[in-house]
């Protein structure tokens, strides 16, 4: 993929990183254009088209990466996009992948992780790109659905916890069963992410099969 001169868009607040991913990419035959803010990342992809973009989630002043991510989401659906940040947060992951992001990488990243990514990022653009902006939306629902799950969970624990106590049950079956309550709903939430990954790789295998 990398000697057809795919375009890169490198979007980081950090002169370092654009210099490093530049030099990286640049020298295994992509091309490569740096951005050291979310506004000049936007004036970059209304000037030209860009197969990908790698993005700093945090850019600041100006616009967040999750800003930039939500004007390639709604404008440039072609483009790929892939979040890099120095903060491994689950919570943002979830958002980023929820808008579209085709990987969550962490800082301080390996070379040979990133051009996997986007390789990958390409090929799903390149065979299947709908069905996988449909799969993401799938995802961000079931995730706001597991989220929404979770706090009526957490309430009608609490008000259990509140009426055992006014019952007279020992303090100690208490939080036993708090305990057991907390390790069904994670294991569901595991199954049901497991189960949706899954769905997510068979998907992306039958598009490449076509």
């Amino acid at each position: 993929m990398a000697n057809k001169k795919v375009s890169v868009l490198i979007v980081d607040d950090e002169q370092m990183v654009c210099d490093l991913l530049d030099a990286a990419l640049t020298g295994r035959g992509y091309c490569c254009t740096t951005a050291l803010s979310g506004r000049r990342a936007v004036i970059e992809l209304e000037s030209k088209e860009y197969d990908l973009v790698l993005l700093d989630i945090r850019l600041l002043p100006g616009m967040s990466g999750i800003d930039v991510l939500h004007e390639i989401w709604l404008n440039y659906p072609e483009t790929a996009a892939i979040m890099i940040t120095a903060i491994d947060d689950a919570k943002t992951a979830v958002e980023a992948m929820k808008w579209g992001a085709s990987d969550y990488i962490v800082k301080p990243f390996d070379i040979d992780r990133v051009i996997a990514s986007i390789d990958t990022a390409l090929a799903v653009r390149r065979t299947g790109g709908e069905s996988s902006r449909e799969m993401d939306t799938v995802t961000g629902v079931i995730e706001a659905k597991l989220g929404l799950l979770a706090g009526d969970l957490e309430t009608i624990t609490q008000k259990a916890t509140a009426l055992a106590c006014k019952l007279g049950i020992p303090e100690k079956e208490v939080r036993k069963w708090k305990a057991s309550r907390i390790t069904v709903d994670r294991s569901r939430d595991r199954a049901v992410r497991s189960s949706t990954k899954k769905l997510k790789r068979n998907i992306l295998d039958r598009e490449t099969e076509k």
